[in-house]
């Protein structure tokens, strides 16, 4: 049995854009960047991308940052599907794999420089999370539920050289964790494919990235179907979003069993839900648009900590990272976005210095 070490605090990803940025600017430079990276042009010297893809960049992992996150996902501000699906099909070299060497993540280059200029200021290096979107979602998102093993497994491939061609390890930059987002699997169905071939195809996405210094996660809502990546050699943790669901859990036993660990949501972020429950508790939609009325959709420092510490008696020293349920991208504003992390912070930092 492992010695117990203390949870750490990772993100899951989305991020509110700046108030001054829109969507259709961001995209649109966004790809600009994409091309001319793949085409070894310099991004940096370009105004608009500077303006609308690399300053939300680094104003979004600025907020993560000085909120407590202690591994940080690179802030995903684009669709989580179209961000590989098109570079996928711009770059195709059979059906659903991309050119080895067309496949990035714009978003690292930025980081890698921002992080570089932090530690000449500070001397801290800074640990990021690289998380892709699974290939059996992606596959389900392009192709519908009827999964062939031949397709599949070229998506599998496409996302292994996204996350291959993004790990960093330098002195002031550290991919510490991998992760793949498979927010659907568990709740629907697949045809015409067998838990070995779906296994096969996990395994696959994250072939040769890990490493000692390196986890590797598989990001799911549910655990309905936990018994797939348990089954996995290349999968370290499983997640699940237990903020919004206490029922969402696995026995420590399961886990000791396949050797296997788990990264658990303390926060809620389920804002729609959030909303719901906070105006049929009596609250108006004019109280939440104002600057009280948003933070107070945050869950409160009690609230996290009694997640924090349930989860701790139920996993143990099977516990490896905590934060945030999902992704902060349908947040109402980047400093609402920044409390909820900010918050979850303090209750980590709490915690570990009573335990």
């Amino acid at each position: 049995m492992d010695e117990f070490e203390f949870p750490q605090f990772d993100d899951v990803g989305s991020f509110p854009l700046p108030i001054n940025i829109d969507k259709e600017s961001f995209h649109r430079f966004y790809w600009t960047a994409y091309k001319a990276i793949v085409n070894k042009n310099d991004i940096f010297s370009n105004k608009g991308i500077q303006i609308y893809f690399i300053n939300p960049m680094v104003d979004c992992f600025k907020f993560k940052l000085n909120a407590g996150v202690q591994i940080i996902n690179y802030p995903q501000l684009m669709n989580m599907h179209t961000q590989f699906l098109k570079p996928i099909e711009d770059y195709e070299v059979n059906p659903g794999l991309i050119d080895i060497n067309k496949a990035c993540i714009p978003e690292i280059l930025v980081i890698e420089k921002y992080a570089k200029k932090y530690y000449e200021d500070s001397g801290n290096p800074i640990k990021i999370k690289i998380c892709v979107t699974g290939p059996i979602e992606l596959y389900v998102k392009q192709h519908s539920f009827t999964v062939y093993n031949d397709l599949a497994l070229n998506f599998a491939k496409s996302v292994n050289y996204f996350l291959k061609n993004s790990i960093l390890n330098n002195k002031y930059l550290k991919t510490s964790v991998i992760a793949i987002d498979e927010p659907s699997f568990g709740y629907t169905d697949l045809l015409n494919i067998s838990d070995d071939e779906i296994i096969k195809i996990f395994d696959e996405s994250l072939d040769g990235v890990k490493t000692k210094d390196i986890t590797t996660q598989i990001h799911i809502h549910t655990l309905n179907r936990a018994d797939i990546p348990l089954k996995t050699k290349n999968i370290d943790v499983l997640t699940c979003e237990y903020a919004s669901d206490k029922s969402n859990k696995i026995s420590k036993k399961i886990l000791d069993r396949f050797d296997k660990f788990i990264r658990v949501g303390i926060s809620r972020t389920n804002i729609d839900n959030i909303i719901a429950e906070t105006i049929d508790s009596g609250k108006t939609w004019e109280y939440l648009k104002t600057t009280e009325g948003m933070m107070s959709l945050i869950d409160s420092k009690e609230r996290i900590k009694k997640n924090f510490l349930d989860a701790l008696e139920l996993y143990k020293e099977r516990l490896r990272f905590v934060g945030p349920d999902c992704g902060l991208g349908g947040w109402p504003s980047q400093q609402v976005a920044s409390e909820l992390l900010h918050r979850t912070s303090e209750v980590i930092k709490e915690v570990k210095n009573t335990t």
